[in-house]
């Protein structure tokens, strides 16, 4: 197992390791989520956005065959104001290990690679979102020690 800084010629990789979890996404709710059959806006999001990101780190997990899986995080600083004390976090935007590869440890790696950055910013809070449908995701983060944090819920009908 190897997990490595991801660059921009991995723009296709990354767009190709994020489809299983595109999928998914879409299968649930088709209303929000774009089905992953062309790749290339995807891959070119990965490449504009995601890959210049000054406040990004991305992770590409490999194995032996090549890449498995991968893992997208934000650094984002809150500044102080009459409600909250400033504080800063990583915020986990994006991470998927291809099925075949789930529970080898590519998905701990990635995060335990995200752990370290935290840690050499003096960062003490890591946070993520998941939707309420991914009940495997769920079991992974509760797994690693996540806690729930904030309820964000839905009205998809506003009656008159």
């Amino acid at each position: 197992m190897h997990i490595r800084q991801a660059i921009a010629a991995d723009a296709d990789i990354l767009a190709e390791l994020n489809r299983d979890v595109q999928q998914l996404h879409a299968d649930a709710a088709p209303h929000l989520f774009k089905q992953p059959d062309d790749l290339s806006p995807v891959a070119a999001d990965f490449l504009t956005r995601v890959l210049t990101d000054p406040d990004g780190f991305t992770f590409i997990a490999e194995d032996e065959s090549g890449p498995v899986g991968y893992i997208y995080a934000r650094l984002v600083q809150r500044p102080e104001n009459a409600y909250n004390h400033a504080y800063r976090l990583l915020h986990i935007d994006q991470i998927s290990v291809k099925p075949a590869s789930r529970g080898r440890g590519y998905g701990r790696a990635l995060m335990e690679a995200v752990y370290d950055v935290a840690r050499e910013a003096g960062i003490q809070l890591v946070t993520l979102d998941t939707w309420a449908f991914n009940a495997d995701a769920q079991a992974f983060y509760a797994h690693l020690g996540f806690k729930p944090m904030v309820y964000r819920l839905q009205l998809t009908e506003v009656g008159g």
